[in-house]
């Protein structure tokens, strides 16, 4: 995700957290007043769903960026915009500017 920071700051935006891991207190730690929260599927062996559930439930937009085909992820995320991986800076740009316009029309 070092290349999505970079790609992110570039656009001017401003990344306020970035966890290689999901430990204990990643829940209490996560983007609670961010815009938009982007999340690998599987960080390290574990899959960020419970995470994604906790952003969702703070309503905490958010990103999908994996490389897991869109099939495997579940149901319940089906309205989660998704990035496919490898992407590159325009495709990611326009998701996280897509997703916050849509959570601004909606929230």
């Amino acid at each position: 995700m070092d290349q999505a920071k970079r790609i992110v700051e570039d656009a001017g935006g401003l990344v306020v957290g970035a966890h290689g891991n999901l430990d204990d207190d990643a829940f209490e730690r996560s983007a609670i007043s961010s815009d938009i929260a982007m999340l690998d599927i599987n960080i390290r062996g574990k899959m960020s769903y419970p995470l994604a559930d906790v952003l969702q439930g703070r309503g905490v937009p958010l990103i999908f960026v994996t490389g897991y085909d869109f099939e495997q992820i579940p149901e319940k995320f089906a309205s989660v915009p998704r990035l496919q991986k490898p992407f590159d800076a325009n495709e990611l740009v326009n998701a996280l500017a897509d997703t916050r316009a849509k959570a601004s029309r909606t929230g």
